[in-house]
This record gives structure tokens, C-alpha cells and sequence, in this order.
């Protein structure tokens, strides 16, 4: 829209005026020439200077041309601001701990167990062995460490919406916890056990020349009330390691609690190293110790954990959320769209040929328009 011109406003109006006298003064019969000359002279003086001024400016208009162009850039800058929805990725790392969160009920498989096995935080302990029931009931909740030489956990299982955390080291520790129970583990066990509850003093040892099992679970102590995490400790010889596979979490963690010099508990990065994949992309991503990594909205086609000195994951399949982490700083790892778009040559064979199928339509227009 062109801006306001006050002066030739001015000029517009006085010739309304003029020509308004003009045609009332020719119509008056009394009216002499001399005056009709004057007022004649005057519009015509008037014209002549709105004929001299510069002509209003009008606003530029884009060219026609460029408007393909500058649709493609603001696309392109759209795209380059975008992340890509959920990414492929492929994932292999070592770490001190790991936390998985579980949307879907589901178990650990079974493992034998290297001589000794503790339990903590369970509300009840069921099994048919008499001796071990008694001991129990006597001394209530107290954690649990059970010995022998033949020692298998049987399965650890959780509720939807629980999460395990993973810890290496001389024993491997597994803590589960969830808003609903029950939370359970059944061991089983056989050949000469001993078992101690709490602090106090191991049981005289007993034979079971059968294996015997062991229910132990943590639930609900109160209606609405969320259950007590339940943690296993498992016995690991030197050379020894556990092996889970085939688990789906839709989110993983890797973060530990450290203390400070302040004893104030504080999380800090368990991992140690990563090598993280992006086929969407083709980029490679190595993460080194103290690192922090986030993975949610995982749907996993492969999940191979090993846990003995290190917690040693292989997944793959896609993710929501893949992202590391410095304090509150937080740096998202999955592609935009256009960088997906620049590796995706399906996609790139189609907008070239859109581009074409454009250019040949102008080229058509334009023969028409010349004809």
C-alpha cells in the first residue's frame, strides 16, 4: 500500500473546488468571461501541477519466478528445525547400571545363580520347606541370604509400569519396582543350604536332596498403597556373567547414584562407553564415560543384555526420544527431516521429479502465451 501524499491531497481538493465554481459560475448568466477565464485558467494550472508530481510509489511486488524458489527455501528451513518422528537406530554400550521402564507386564528368564542369592523388601515368603517358612514367619521382613551349591532364579516378575534397575559388580543386583503389585521372584534350590535372615546368625546347614523353591513377593501392605521395591542380589564368581535377551522396554536410563562430600546423594552418568548408529542417516555417534544418554518411546527388534563386571547392552529398533544430556542441557541425537530427506534417495527421486514435471508445465504455459 503506498503511503500518504498530503500535497497532492492539497492540489486534489482545490481542484474540486475550482471546477465546482467553475460550472456554477458558467451556468450563471451574470457570470462574465473574464471571470470564466480565470477559473479556467486556475484548473488548468492545477492540472498541470498534478501532472508534475512524481507518480506514488506502489509496493514491489515479488516476481513471479522466485515465489517456486522462496516456497522451496522456507520448506527447506522448516525441515532443517523438524525432528523426524521416531528414528531408527542400532545401539551397543557398557555401563556400571541401567534402568529400564516397562509398559507391559512381562519376566526375567531363569538363571542359575553363582552359591548365594539375597533378598530385601519383600512382604512374603512362601515355600515348601517347613524349616525355612518357620525361620521366616519368626523373624518377619528382614532381607533374606540364602546358600547353595545349586541356586536358580526361576523368574523375576513385574507388573506394567515397572522398572528394573540393573547394577554390575561382585554380586549383580536386581531392583524392581512398580506402582502395583505383586512384584515376584521364585528361586529354586537344592543340596546342603544355609540361610540367614537379617543380622543374625546363618541356620545350622540342611540337605535337600530334592530341589526346593522359593517364592519370595512384595505387594500392597494397605489398600491404594504403591508396593515396597523388591531387590535380589545375585552371587557372581570371577569369571561369571548373567544373560538376559529378548526384553522390551520402552525406555532406558543410565544413570547411578553417587555420593558427594557432602553425603548428599547425587546422579551422575553410568556409562562408559557407546557406539550408537543412525541408518537414517548413516551418521555414528560414540559416546565416552560420564556421557548421559536417554532412550523412550523404544519399540526394540533386538535386546541383548550381558551383566557381570559391566552391564553390556546390544538393542535395535526405533526411538521417540534419543537424546544426551549435561544438566539441564539437553541435545536431541535423532536427524531433522531434511537431514533424512538428503539420505532418502526415494525421496530425492521424487522431488526431482516434481522439479521436472514443473519445468515442463511453464515451458507449455509459456509456448501458449507467446502463440
Amino acid at each position: 500500500m503506498a503511503a500518504p501524499d498530503p500535497q497532492a491531497d492539497a492540489l486534489a481538493d482545490a481542484r474540486a473546488m475550482v471546477a465546482r465554481q467553475l460550472a456554477e459560475r458558467a451556468a450563471d448568466s451574470g457570470a462574465s468571461l473574464s471571470e470564466l477565464q480565470a477559473l479556467h485558467e486556475r484548473l488548468r494550472l492545477i492540472d498541470a501541477g498534478l501532472a508534475a508530481r512524481p507518480p506514488a510509489s506502489k509496493p514491489r511486488r515479488i516476481p513471479p519466478a522466485l515465489l517456486p524458489a522462496l516456497l522451496i527455501a522456507a520448506l527447506l528451513s522448516l525441515a532443517d528445525t523438524v525432528p523426524i518422528r521416531s528414528v531408527p537406530f542400532s545401539l551397543e554400550l557398557r555401563a556400571q547400571s541401567a534402568t529400564l521402564r516397562f509398559d507391559n507386564a512381562g519376566e526375567l528368564e531363569a538363571q542359575p545363580v553363582d552359591a548365594e542369592l539375597r533378598i530385601e523388601g519383600q512382604t512374603l515368603i512362601e515355600s515348601p520347606a517347613p524349616a525355612l517358612t518357620d525361620s521366616v514367619a519368626a523373624a518377619g521382613p528382614d532381607p533374606l541370604v540364602l546358600r547353595a551349591p545349586q541356586l536358580t532364579l526361576r523368574r523375576l516378575a513385574y507388573p506394567a509400569g515397572a522398572t528394573l534397575v540393573i547394577a554390575a559388580g561382585r554380586q549383580v543386583q536386581l531392583g524392581v519396582d512398580a506402582p502395583i503389585g505383586p512384584l515376584v521372584a521364585e528361586i529354586e534350590f537344592a543340596g546342603t543350604a544355609t540361610w540367614r535372615l537379617g543380622s543374625g546368625e546363618a541356620s545350622p546347614s540342611r540337605d535337600f536332596s530334592h530341589a526346593e523353591s522359593l517364592q519370595a513377593s512384595a505387594g500392597a501392605t494397605a489398600p491404594g498403597q504403591r508396593p515396597p521395591p523388591l531387590d535380589l542380589w545375585l552371587g557372581r564368581g570371577v569369571s561369571r556373567s548373567y544373560q538376559w535377551n529378548g526384553l522390551r522396554p520402552t525406555a532406558v536410563q543410565f544413570v547411578a547414584r553417587r555420593i558427594s562430600n557432602a553425603a548428599t546423594p547425587m546422579l551422575a552418568s553410568s556409562l562408559e562407553w557407546a557406539q550408537l548408529v543412525l541408518p537414517a542417516t548413516g551418521a555414528q555417534v560414540t559416546l565416552g564415560a560420564g556421557d548421559r544418554l536417554d532412550l523412550a518411546g523404544l519399540t526394540l527388534e533386538r535386546f541383548e543384555m550381558t551383566v557381570g563386571d559391566s552391564v553390556g547392552l546390544k538393542l535395535a529398533g526405533t526411538a521417540r526420544v534419543l537424546a544426551t544430556r549435561t544438566g539441564d542441557f539437553e541435545r536431541s541425537l535423532k536427524p531433522s527431516l531434511l537431514e533424512f530427506l538428503a539420505r532418502n534417495h526415494a525421496v530425492g527421486l521424487f522431488w526431482s521429479a516434481g522439479l521436472l514435471l514443473w519445468g515442463a508445465i511453464a515451458w507449455i504455459r509459456k509456448q501458449f502465451a507467446a502463440d
